[in-house]
């Protein structure tokens, strides 16, 4: 065909659109890839009993947080005591007996088996399964530091000697009002010029004008007992339940 012919000379197609579409190059693009979707994290059993023994702690420790706030936000104001405390009592004792003093007001439950020796306007005395125990009343006025130096300088010689000092009773207390107490050892000196040592418990606390001392003795047991003190849970309970007269 010659150059520049709009047809053939054969067919008579036109050359110039066969000539466009045969020029007209025919690209082929590759295919992307599809990206795979992320299957599901098969966990095994010992991950998951991993993961139940973390959780089961965790509960634990929340738990035991909880107590530990709660047991402080009941505990009062009252700073804890760690040395030489008073017993701790936490269930009244059955058959229990109240002594009123008329002269000054106060009432003190005790152990309705114990022994009344003597009582009066001003207090009472009693014996208790080991021991004795004594809450007396006064007009107040000394300091508690001399009321509990004339208390144990008051004791007889015949039977209390060797009278000393082993510590001062921290967290000591006559009903709700704070108190000043220590222990003491001793010999009691009994019929024939036996003795047996003995632990002594003197506290004292004033309210209103009213001074009230506790006294309380036992047979001396430092190993087993708190302050040497076998009888102190009872005693304990007696300050605890003692009640001030009522103040106007």
């Amino acid at each position: 065909m010659p150059f520049g012919a709009p047809f053939c000379g054969r067919c008579g197609a036109p050359l110039q659109a066969a000539a466009v579409a045969a020029a007209a190059p025919v690209y082929s693009y590759p295919v992307a890839p599809r990206a795979p979707y992320r299957t599901a994290r098969q966990w095994t059993g010992s991950q998951i009993a991993v993961a139940g023994g973390l959780l089961a702690i965790l509960a634990i420790v929340t738990v035991a947080i909880s107590i530990f706030a709660v047991s402080h936000a009941l505990g009062g104001t009252h700073p804890p005591c760690t040395v030489n405390c008073s017993p701790k009592f936490v269930t009244p004792l059955p058959e229990s007996a109240t002594f009123h003093s008329s002269a000054f007001g106060f009432e003190v439950d005790y152990n309705g088996a114990w022994t009344v020796r003597s009582q009066d306007a001003n207090g009472i005395s009693l014996g208790t399964k080991l021991g004795l125990v004594t809450v007396v009343g006064s007009r107040g006025g000394q300091p508690l530091t001399q009321v509990l130096q004339s208390t144990v300088a008051a004791l007889p010689t015949a039977q209390w000697q060797d009278v000393k000092l082993v510590s001062d009773l921290k967290g000591a207390h006559i009903g709700d009002q704070d108190a000043i107490g220590a222990v003491y050892s001793a010999n009691l000196i009994g019929t024939n010029s036996t003795f047996a040592q003995v632990r002594l418990a003197v506290i004292a606390a004033t309210r209103g004008g009213v001074t009230v001392v506790f006294f309380a003795a036992d047979p001396a047991d430092p190993k087993n007992s708190p302050n040497g003190i076998p009888e102190g849970q009872s005693f304990d309970y007696m300050c605890s339940e003692f009640r001030w007269a009522a103040t106007t």
